[in-house]
């Protein structure tokens, strides 16, 4: 996140973002776009998670419930800041990304905030990813990266670690980056947890508002989740919508477009590994756990 993003208007044009937004708020269901994500879930926690006292935050919840979400989301919140110039590890490892931080003033890019939250979540046995979200123009400045994760309970949810954010509608509902997107075009309110903050101080929900606005035109993301892996550890997918000039983008960019959202927002599978645990609260670093499958 840039701590001054162009908002309203698109850089050296006239055209503002919500208008832009609105217009192409369309994408193109008939575009038979065949690929499936997969999730590596379970596993081995890194030691050094411990060492912030992991454990702690889930003595008392069931780690099979929504809680779970929630609490990885304050676990991350409250060890790991944002810093949105000083970038992240080469490695992509829960590990790596913690001790970057460490040598950084505890702090890391977006992007490392997500994919650290997505990973820890994936331990967890929760179907979780990072998605890039990206404004109209190309090359760009500036862009977001999130967490969208399917809660246990069957509910899809957007994360922003750097933000300590979810959001729900007007009902009351968890909103989805997808129907985020959605919210923004139709100009219904959104609400942020009480806890929702940026290095603590407080949530601006009007710039937010204004700044996905900008960072929802075009998403991508990979079709591969396990701990360490990024876009492109298999194939990186970038959502386009309908009637968007592509004529600027080199070949190979291009390769990488797909148009059907209904493809692009499928949740995709779970390989659960031997050691995606009963998840028994102190048997974390060690202990049982539960064959799986998909």
């Amino acid at each position: 996140m840039d701590n001054n993003p162009t908002k309203i208007f698109v850089p050296e044009t006239q055209e503002n973002r919500l208008d832009l937004l609105k217009r192409y708020a369309a994408y193109d269901r008939t575009q038979e776009e065949a690929y499936e994500t997969e999730y590596r879930l379970g596993g081995e926690f890194p030691p050094v998670l411990e060492t912030y006292g992991l454990s702690e935050y889930v003595k008392d919840i069931d780690t099979k419930s929504d809680d779970i979400v929630f609490k990885m989301l304050d676990f991350v919140c409250d060890h790991f800041g944002h810093d949105g110039g000083i970038g992240m590890p080469p490695g992509r490892k829960i590990a790596d990304i913690i001790e970057f931080c460490e040598a950084h003033e505890g702090k890391t890019n977006c992007r490392g905030l997500a994919i650290l939250l997505a990973s820890l979540l994936r331990l967890f046995c929760v179907r979780a990813r990072h998605i890039t979200c990206m404004p109209y123009e190309a090359p760009f400045c500036d862009c977001h990266v999130v967490v969208d994760c399917l809660l246990p309970s069957g509910k899809r949810i957007m994360l922003d670690p750097t933000w300590r954010l979810f959001l729900k509608d007007a009902d009351g509902g968890y909103v989805s980056l997808e129907g985020l997107r959605k919210i923004l075009i139709a100009g219904e309110p959104i609400f942020a947890n009480a806890e929702a903050s940026h290095n603590e101080e407080a949530f601006d929900e009007a710039y937010y508002r204004e700044y996905m606005t900008k960072n929802t035109f075009r998403f991508s993301r990979g079709i591969f989740y396990k701990d360490g892996s990024d876009d492109h550890a298999v194939r990186r997918v970038e959502l386009i919508p309908a009637g968007y000039p592509a004529e600027k983008f080199r070949k190979a960019a291009k390769k990488e477009f797909v148009y059907n959202d209904a493809v692009f927002w499928r949740m995709g599978v779970g390989v659960y590994s031997k050691k995606c645990f009963e998840l028994q609260p102190l048997r974390i670093f060690g202990g049982g756990c539960a064959d799986g499958g998909i």
